[in-house]
């Protein structure tokens, strides 16, 4: 469906509509994907899918500049439940320098706020000029020196979203895919926080949710996951369990990251992930604590230590390693 928002004057003196088209819709599929074919990947397998079918309950905008009815600029937003990712931000390269994409994304991010928006993530390059665009904006690094940026609509929103409340274990959706960012993107709580996903510390999921879900539909990799999710919504913990590559199929790894404000539901997410009969190994840093119980209270024992194995903020981290056997032994 195909929404006009208003028209704007480009510093041409060309008269340029901006409108949204909420995905699914076949009639502008043919406008957008040739418009944005350079992306690749799972972005590509995203955009093709969403264009022409519903990908559970995720909402999938493309806010778009037109001249002559012909699309000029593109700004995409995937959310749910409030929290969403901006991406996909491209002008055609003969259409630049006119402020197609500034008048877009204002448009863009007053429509979000009237949705009663709360929370976007995106992922630039650190001090470049676009980091200053979407800065101007509102947008901030997540973490000092960091292209990751956030945007807050509303006060306080991590301290509220992510707040204690009762929690149940879930399959992934598609829908998962901002909310997943939100909770990666937290500064607080352990820095090895997925030997799967490569994530150290706070990390844009938004390229890697994409491998992932693909990942899990060809069902290759994974063997199980499962996420936490809160009575509001928020996505605040995550588990998975994949094959080993160097041992495969002997080793599997469980991977297991929850938000500090939910440390004692850990155990929900184990007891709802499916555990391989075969030998599985979990990778705790010596300071996670509440980690290191949590898997050694479904059969897990500490089986070594790897000393100094990650750097974080001048310091070594030693990593310990908690190891099932077959039949849980």
């Amino acid at each position: 469906m195909y929404t006009k928002l208003t028209d704007v004057k480009l510093k041409t003196g060309e008269k340029m509509e901006v409108g949204v088209i909420i995905a699914p819709d076949e009639t502008y599929a043919e406008q957008i994907k040739p418009f944005l074919a350079h992306k690749g990947g799972g972005f590509k397998w995203h955009l093709e899918r969403s264009v022409v079918e519903t990908l559970d309950d995720l909402e999938t905008r493309f806010y778009v500049g037109k001249v002559d009815g012909e699309i000029i600029a593109n700004i995409m937003i995937v959310e749910h439940g409030h929290v969403g990712i901006l991406g996909h931000v491209f002008t055609t390269p003969t259409q630049r320098r006119k402020g197609a994409c500034n008048s877009v994304m204002r448009f863009q991010m007053e429509d979000f706020r009237q949705r009663d928006g709360e929370a976007l993530y995106l992922g630039t390059g650190y001090n470049s000029h676009p980091y200053y665009i979407y800065n101007s904006f509102g947008f901030e690094s997540v973490f000092p020196g960091s292209g990751f940026m956030k945007y807050r609509a509303v006060d306080n929103f991590d301290d509220r979203y992510f707040s204690a409340s009762p929690v149940h274990a879930k399959g992934v959706v598609w829908h998962d895919w901002s909310k997943m960012t939100a909770l990666t993107g937290i500064v607080e709580g352990d820095y090895l926080r997925s030997i799967a996903f490569g994530i150290y510390g706070p990390a844009n999921f938004e390229g890697g949710f994409l491998g992932f879900k693909q990942a899990l539909e060809d069902g290759n990799i994974y063997h199980d996951a499962k996420l936490l999710e809160s009575d509001s919504g928020a996505i605040v913990g995550m588990a998975t369990v994949s094959w080993d590559t160097r041992w495969q199929p002997d080793t599997a790894v469980l991977d297991l990251f929850v938000h500090p404000n939910f440390y004692e539901s850990a155990s929900t997410l184990l007891e709802a992930i499916d555990l391989p009969d075969t030998k599985i190994q979990c990778y705790v840093e010596s300071t996670s604590t509440h980690k290191a119980e949590a898997v050694q209270n479904v059969g897990f024992h500490h089986e070594a230590t790897l000393k100094n194995q990650i750097h974080h903020q001048d310091r070594g981290i030693d990593v310990l390693i908690f190891a099932r056997n077959y039949s849980g032994s």
